[in-house]
């Protein structure tokens, strides 16, 4: 109250004033909650959707194709998903997909707290898929090639979908866990993308690969033995252990040990050394696996030519070392010698066509499709002779689904032509990838000796 004084009559007056407080009409912004405590109930087959009451996607500001994560708070387990609304579902509730629920480990009945994602999607240049049998007893020997064949169902299961790094779902036509393990660009933390498969076949593709277990197969290996690879350009570090584990895998051999040495760190060797001591290392690493796999061995140059080895049990002459028994240290004494002598007699030509022609011989040596094969080309120039390589693939491996090819540029890139290696690898499931040292040359080898991955494309 507040009292004013009249001075003419000096009579007070009384002047009241009232406080109203008038409610704010709240803007949309400031109506939207940054999270929701939500039920999940199994939605089932939702096409990879969650499904919210559409007065709970206002609230959290969510509208027809915006994307929501719900967590766990105590176990941490998550999820996300585009989102539709249906009138059916109740507030309290986040109906989602049942691929999606168990992909993120969380149950029916969980309490998550959902929020809106609020960032732009990102798009998928490759995904690596990993593949585990949901039974010990399960078929390996030719997982990959049997997911490759049967992809399409993986697509209408799984396309669409947002996905992330450790996401993991059952595949019931092949009996799998299916894990994925990469993506490009890489996904880290809370972040997802949409999986579109026909993008990713137009782009760089997507693997296959197995997860936990060993995946027994085939391998022929193609080196180049022109006489460009006697040049003396490839620096020796960091290769230590693979060189003392091949020194005790050949025991007591003495030509294989003084090959061995010629490989001091810092110097350099000639890339036909480099090449044969990486195929020794694939050997040695197909070895340890003791699968009884088959390993190929062909040198190129203006001629072709396959390494033959004598089978001590059956006395037969065969296109292949196996890997176990008696044979295995026979066949590491012949491989170590044998491809750098090729070298010093290898001409100027490089006939990549018939090597490859050569590798389908091999191929039917080994025994028809029983048992998938890796086929690695190594080479430091250019086809300069014979049929066109990728006429022979055509031709020679009409079914590519249990082969593999990778190319490996050896050397200055300038020297290689980069765009066949790719293409190649590309027809064969596989990858190009170029290297310049022995590290690099060994690490890549002796991944490939126990791995069998598949990349699907899109075909030309």
């Amino acid at each position: 109250m507040t009292i004013l004084w009249n001075d003419e009559k000096t009579v007070p007056c009384f002047i009241s004033i009232i406080s109203i407080r008038v409610p704010r009409i709240p803007t949309e912004e400031q109506t939207i909650s940054k999270h929701k405590n939500l039920e999940i109930i199994d939605g089932g087959d939702l096409r990879g959707f969650a499904l919210l009451n559409p007065e709970t996607a206002k609230d959290l500001g969510a509208d027809l194709g915006s994307i929501v994560i719900f967590q766990e708070e105590q176990s941490g387990f998550w999820g996300a998903a585009e989102i539709r609304k249906s009138k059916d579902v109740d507030k309290g509730e986040i109906h989602v997909d049942m691929l999606v629920l168990e992909a993120s480990l969380l149950m029916e009945g969980d309490i998550v707290e959902v929020s809106l994602y609020d960032e732009d999607m990102i798009a998928l240049q490759y995904v690596e898929f990993g593949l585990k049998p949901l039974a010990e007893e399960a078929n390996t020997d030719d997982l990959v090639t049997r997911a490759a064949e049967n992809v399409d169902s993986l697509e209408s299961m799984i396309g669409g979908r947002l996905v992330y790094p450790g996401m993991s779902f059952n595949w019931p036509e092949l009996k799998v866990k299916v894990e994925i393990l990469n993506t490009r660009p890489s996904l880290t933390g809370q972040s997802f993308a949409k999986l579109a498969f026909e993008a990713l076949k137009e782009k760089t593709g997507y693997q296959f690969k197995t997860v936990g277990i060993a995946t027994p197969f085939n391998a022929i290996l193609c080196v180049d033995t022109s006489g460009s690879m006697k040049t003396s350009d490839v620096p020796v570090r960091d290769i230590a252990h693979a060189r003392e584990g091949l020194k005790d895998l050949a025991g007591d051999n003495p030509e294989v040990r003084a090959f061995l040495d010629r490989f001091e760190e810092g110097k350099n060797v000639n890339r036909a050394e480099a090449a044969a001591m990486a195929v020794l290392l694939y050997l040695a690493e197909k070895v340890g696996r003791g699968y009884g796999e088959k390993v190929g061995v062909i040198t190129f140059e203006k001629t072709v030519s396959e390494m033959t080895f004598l089978n001590s049990e059956t006395g037969e002459v065969q296109p292949f070392v196996e890997c176990t028994g008696k044979d295995k240290s026979l066949g590491l004494q012949i491989i170590s010698t044998h491809v750098v002598d090729k070298v010093e007699e290898g001409g100027t030509l490089t006939d990549m066509g018939n090597a490859l022609a050569k590798a389908a011989d091999i191929l039917e040596a080994f025994g028809g499709k029983q048992k998938p094969t890796m086929i690695i080309l190594l080479t430091d120039g250019m086809t300069t002779s014979g049929p066109p390589p990728l006429k022979v693939l055509k031709e020679r491996f009409p079914d590519r689904n249990r082969i593999v090819i990778y190319c490996i540029g050896l050397g200055g890139r300038a020297e290689i032509d980069e765009e066949l290696m790719l293409a190649i690898s590309q027809y064969g499931n596989g990858t190009y990838r170029h290297v310049d040292n022995m590290r690099d040359l060994l690490e890549w080898y002796g991944r490939l000796a126990s791995e069998f991955a598949v990349v699907i494309r899109e075909t030309d």
